[in-house]
């Protein structure tokens, strides 16, 4: 909790200090985040938490850790209130993001904003092996409930699904957010164009496909699978001959070949042959079938 200070004020103070104290401070940040993280991914791995140093499956009432959202033996929805008064939103968000970027990064966790209409404040979904989280908070969420006598303050909701089976339901607890967390939304929303938040490790889908350089990276690094439910990303390629001409059957077919000899998509070879041809070439990059559905409360992903 910061008392004195609001996040106009600290932005204003941010922006009288010099360049290099706000690299310098920035630097120190990334690297305690990378000296966190790497903490993390070892302890995890050999079952104990990094924050308790306690094991992953152990579980107390009486001492709540965000490793309680690896749902460990006994912890039952009705502990679940002890766990969100202990840890911020964005402690508990960064930790499940955390546990979803362990099998690879990105791909388990979906941010994408195409994925997610409405413009909701917060609005994701992290998995990690049989286990589903996700996140919600709409404006009307933010501002509180006025009419209401539960959740007439600003919350957001959180769903828990074990094996698609769901633990924790969006309509079972209205959360607080602390005051840390509404000093934080502000700040990001705000002052976009200074202050940006980054999940580090954590980050999700939209950080690539919400951008034209990340497509293109898409496009040009990503490896076909064998197994479509793995993929992270779908591409479908749509090439139009310049009037006139047409394109013929064997040069898709030797891009098919080539493709699937040297590890590289077909739209990346397609493009490379057709680069000094006057041929439209059109990519168009989705969210793949390895990508964890959308959870929102008004429904999820359509069937493709």
């Amino acid at each position: 909790m910061r008392p004195d200070v609001t996040p106009d004020k600290f932005v204003e103070w941010l922006r009288q200090q010099p360049k290099e104290f706000i690299r310098y401070g920035n630097e120190q940040d990334h690297l305690q985040a990378e000296k966190d993280y790497k903490k993390f991914v070892t302890l995890f791995k050999e079952g104990q938490c990094s924050i308790c140093m306690k094991p992953l499956k152990s579980f107390s009432a009486k001492t709540p850790c965000l490793h309680w959202l690896l749902r460990p033996k006994n912890f039952k929805k009705k502990h679940f209130p002890i766990l969100y008064k202990e840890f911020t939103y964005f402690r508990m968000s960064a930790y499940v993001r955390w546990v979803a970027s362990l099998n690879g990064p990105m791909k388990n966790i979906n941010d994408i904003l195409a994925e997610h209409p409405g413009g909701k404040l917060i609005d994701f979904t992290a998995r990690h092996q049989h286990i589903t989280w996700s996140f919600s908070c709409g404006l009307s969420d933010y501002e509180g409930h006025k009419t209401t006598k539960s959740g007439n303050f600003p919350h957001y909701h959180m769903q828990i699904k074990l094996n698609g089976s769901p633990f924790i339901s969006y309509s079972d607890f209205h959360i607080p957010f602390h005051e840390d967390d509404l000093f934080d939304i502000e700040l990001f929303t705000k002052h976009k164009d200074f202050a940006i938040h980054s999940y580090g490790r954590g980050t999700g889908m939209q950080e690539l496909m919400g951008s034209e350089v990340g497509l293109q990276f898409i496009v040009d690094h990503s490896v076909p699978t064998e197994n479509l439910e793995d993929a992270a990303y779908g591409l479908s390629t749509i090439v139009i001959a310049e009037d006139g001409e047409t394109i013929s059957g064997n040069l898709i077919a030797d891009a098919m070949k080539e493709a699937k000899a040297s590890g590289k998509t077909i739209a990346s070879v397609m493009r490379e042959r057709l680069k000094d041809t006057n041929s439209n070439i059109t990519i168009i990059v989705s969210p793949g079938d390895g990508v964890p559905e959308t959870q929102q409360r008004t429904g999820g992903r359509r069937k493709k």
